[in-house]
């Protein structure tokens, strides 16, 4: 079994497979594009949104999902209630087989989430040098991870911000990241990032608190000029960053960043509610 499937029971190809006895068939030799949703209380959280993104993954590496779109998002229903509802994330893979046929897999995954006290005093984190090939496609990359864990193991941080050649930072290496400066908020470019779900979700709360949305190139040097960072993402939401290398910041304290970080509890809070 798969080190990072947690639970009794996963899904492939829409069977129910009993991970005490058998194991999913794990493709390694094709490009796998994949999802992760955090399930609270029973609700995949935004699951409409992660099922549109899985369809622009699979389909940027030309892969037509469209046919499958309902039958996995029934089968993620039913990995949360045969699996007693667990308040974990679940991650679905999808890759074309040799002779072209579309396989997928669904299944809980060991789930790691910020604690309150990293919300207060925000968490560091560090510059690397990475360009995702296609930055708009959710695709699994292992080598890329396993180098960034590395790095983040020795530096004692949270998080990688990817800096790309011409040394602009455009995303974290599993989140989005967004700055503030003088009230406003700042982050990449759509064509530079995964449009990562919690990020479209903030740009709109943004909006809708009055806050001034700028994406455009940020380079590096932005980092000596803004207020404060923090990242979103399926597992932290919205985390604050109180230290880049050896640059530091309040941004638990940043106003802009906590009105955001409490309109997204809000939004989740819901999200759940309505759809239970």
């Amino acid at each position: 079994m798969s080190h990072e499937i947690i639970e009794k029971y996963s899904i492939c190809n829409g069977n129910v497979i009993n991970n005490d006895i058998e194991d999913i068939n794990n493709n390694t030799s094709s490009e796998i594009v994949y999802e992760v949703i955090r399930v609270i209380d029973g609700v995949p959280l935004f699951l409409e949104e992660h099922m549109e993104r899985l369809l622009k993954s699979s389909h940027m590496i030309d892969i037509n999902l469209s046919c499958l779109v309902d039958k996995i998002t029934s089968d993620i229903k039913k990995l949360i209630d045969i699996n007693n509802k667990p308040n974990k994330n679940i991650k679905i893979q999808v890759y074309a087989n040799k002779e072209g046929n579309i396989n997928y897999s669904l299944f809980f995954i060991k789930s790691s989430y910020p604690d309150a006290e990293l919300y207060k005093k925000g968490i560091a984190a560090i510059l690397y040098k990475a360009m995702r090939k296609n930055p708009n496609a959710k695709v699994q990359n292992s080598l890329l991870r396993e180098e960034i864990n590395k790095e983040l193991q020795k530096s004692n941080a949270y998080e990688a911000l990817l800096v790309n050649e011409q040394d602009c930072i455009t995303e974290g290496s599993k989140s989005n990241v967004f700055f503030v400066k003088n009230g406003m908020l700042y982050t990449s470019e759509k064509k530079d990032v995964l449009l990562g779900v919690t990020r479209s979700r903030i740009i709109e709360l943004a909006k809708n608190l009055d806050i001034n949305v700028v994406e455009k190139p940020i380079h590096k040097s932005f980092l000596n000029e803004c207020d404060g960072l923090f990242i979103t993402g399926t597992s932290p939401k919205v985390l604050p960053i109180s230290r880049v290398d050896e640059i530091l910041y309040d941004s638990p304290n940043n106003e802009v960043i906590l009105r955001l970080m409490e309109a997204y509890d809000s939004l989740i809070e819901n999200y759940i509610t309505s759809h239970k």
